[in-house]
């Protein structure tokens, strides 16, 4: 187990996961922004975006589904020095559609490769995630 990190630190760490639900499920992208650091990046897997701005731009996309339900999973936390670490964070998103009487739960299986820095002013963030998405599933909801 990596000890590099104190208790306290990793359960900041830990919480950015939840942070980042949250505020994508609640479409809270000023919440958003205190997840990441102002120079972070997003690869999406089909983009790359820099900065806080890029980053809520692009999920102001978010906005096109009814709902959306992000369940986080237990995390690896891995640290090679104090203010850095990596983190694999499973996760599984519901994006749900109504067309019409016909609702749709887009489902995507994804983990998380985070690089999270503890900075001066706000502690720990996100400096740069990847969005490793493993399988996609859609369903017809009643």
């Amino acid at each position: 187990m990596d000890s590099s990190l104190n208790p306290a630190d990793r359960r900041a760490v830990a919480a950015l996961a939840s942070l980042y639900a949250r505020a994508i499920d609640e479409l809270d992208f000023e919440q958003l922004r205190r997840v990441f650091t102002v120079d972070g990046e997003l690869d999406t897997g089909s983009s790359v975006r820099r900065g806080i701005d890029e980053i809520v731009a692009v999920m102001e996309g978010l906005r096109r589904y009814e709902s959306t339900t992000h369940l986080v999973g237990e995390q690896v936390i891995s640290s090679a020095a104090v203010d850095t670490c990596t983190v694999v964070t499973p996760c599984t998103a519901h994006h749900l559609t109504v067309e019409g009487h016909c609702r749709t739960d887009r489902v995507m299986h994804i983990h998380y490769q985070d690089e999270c820095v503890r900075t001066k002013a706000d502690g720990w963030r996100i400096r740069s995630r990847r969005l490793d998405v493993v399988q996609v599933d859609e369903r017809r909801v009643n």
